[in-house]
């Protein structure tokens, strides 16, 4: 069976010494890892370099295709006179590797690029692997502002403005993309309640299986959370990104709030984040809110810190399955989230994790105190919510399980 996947990272093309410094860390290459031996894979990626060109990793062939739409020049072409025609281009290389590897079954991970766009020109069967939903992520993306406000008050100049205008651009060209996407293809991998009843509301004749995703092998292997001494200063940690969906201005909204209950605690954040739009947004500094910025962290590190925390908080405005939720629950660690998208299908309130409303800070930083010493709210059952957490990421991401059903996934489509 040949299988190609259209993947938002290059997975493991650059693992071999090309100089670049990806280690192919990501779940996607773990899949890549699970099922290269049982089926012919091929991987199609988006590359900023021409010189990158097609060749084989470990028995996998990849087809990096040069996307020349990708710089400076061209995203202000395709701010004033549009993105189709970048989209055009680019879809007529996808059908070039089509051609050449001849699948008989084709993946496309995310619905947020233009790879599903492939499904209009081709007889051969294309599932999609649903990774967030483009409309209800540009809904929230500025939970707290105003487009205007954040294009010209985010700071950085005249060249960073510019910068959000095309996101802004970008996103809302994505969503109209995205509703054609939804309805041209038929077949879909979904995982959560939330991205199952938004397919289907795009289109009703879709076609939905179960597709679960496998976490990065460190997750598996690491030793798993342990409750630390009550008296012990709490750590916190999470992961975050840039997007204000993500939630920068909850943490130092809840940090601040903390403080205010005169608790102790460290608030680690890792992941690649500007604080000072966020600190200018909420009049709240990192230091005020106890938070630590702690940059991009590599998966040893992350499990190494998720093993010694208190317990790991998810502050983001909207999600379909987060993985660095999914990573801690395999660990065992205590997962405080927001109840939004397909989070509530991870996490059973107060029995595998705590949840709490979008947006509300206050309420955060009360399941955050739970986990205080000497608060009077203190849990007594954290060691209950990480066994159970820990029970049901095991059985969610078993990693033959999920072998077993994509394989049985692509077999029925051809």
């Amino acid at each position: 069976m040949k299988v190609l996947w259209f993947s938002n990272t290059p997975s493991r093309y650059y693992s071999n010494g090309s100089g670049k410094g990806y280690n192919g860390g990501g779940w996607i290459s773990s899949l890549e890892a699970l099922v290269r031996e049982d089926v012919e894979l091929g991987i199609v990626f988006l590359t900023g370099s021409p010189e990158d060109a097609p060749r084989s990793v470990e028995g996998v062939k990849y087809y990096p295709v040069f996307d020349p739409t990708d710089n400076r020049k061209a995203r202000i072409k395709k701010l004033f006179f549009g993105h189709k025609s970048a989209d055009k281009y680019l879809v007529s290389k996808y059908l070039e590797v089509v051609r050449e590897f001849k699948p008989d079954v084709i993946q496309v991970f995310g619905s947020e690029h233009s790879f599903g766009l492939v499904a209009e020109h081709t007889n051969v069967p294309v599932v999609l692997h649903v990774q967030g939903i483009v409309k209800p992520y540009y809904d929230v993306y500025l939970p707290f502002c105003s487009w205007p406000k954040y294009i010209l008050g985010g700071g950085g100049g005249f060249s960073a403005a510019l910068q959000r205008l095309y996101t802004r651009s970008r996103w809302r060209h994505g969503v109209r993309r995205e509703a054609k996407i939804l309805r041209t293809v038929q077949n879909y991998l979904c995982r959560t309640d939330w991205d199952r009843e938004l397919t289907l509301a795009a289109n009703p004749k879709a076609r939905i299986f179960h597709g679960g995703e496998v976490l990065r092998p460190v997750f598996y292997e690491a030793e798993p959370w342990r409750p630390k001494p009550r008296e012990a200063t709490p750590v916190f940690v999470t992961t975050i990104s840039e997007p204000p969906y993500k939630g920068m201005d909850l943490v130092l909204k809840a940090g601040a709030n903390l403080k205010e209950m005169g608790a102790e605690f460290v608030w680690k954040v890792y992941g690649n984040v500007n604080p000072q739009f966020f600190e200018k947004i909420t009049g709240i500094t990192c230091e005020q809110a106890g938070v630590t910025l702690c940059g991009v962290a590599d998966a040893q590190t992350l499990a190494s810190e998720l093993a010694a925390c208190t317990a790991y908080v998810h502050p983001s405005y909207i999600d379909n399955s987060p993985n660095s939720v999914c990573e801690a629950q395999m660990l065992g660690v205590p997962v405080i989230a927001a109840k939004v998208g397909g989070v509530p299908s991870l996490i059973e309130d107060g029995r595998t994790g705590l949840l709490f409303p979008a947006g509300d800070a206050t309420v955060l930083a009360d399941l955050m105190a739970q986990f205080v010493p000497n608060s009077r709210h203190c849990r007594p059952d954290r060691q209950s919510l990480s066994a159970a957490a820990r029970a049901e990421a095991l059985r969610r991401h078993d990693r033959e399980a999920i072998k077993k059903e994509l394989l049985s996934v692509w077999s029925s489509l051809i």
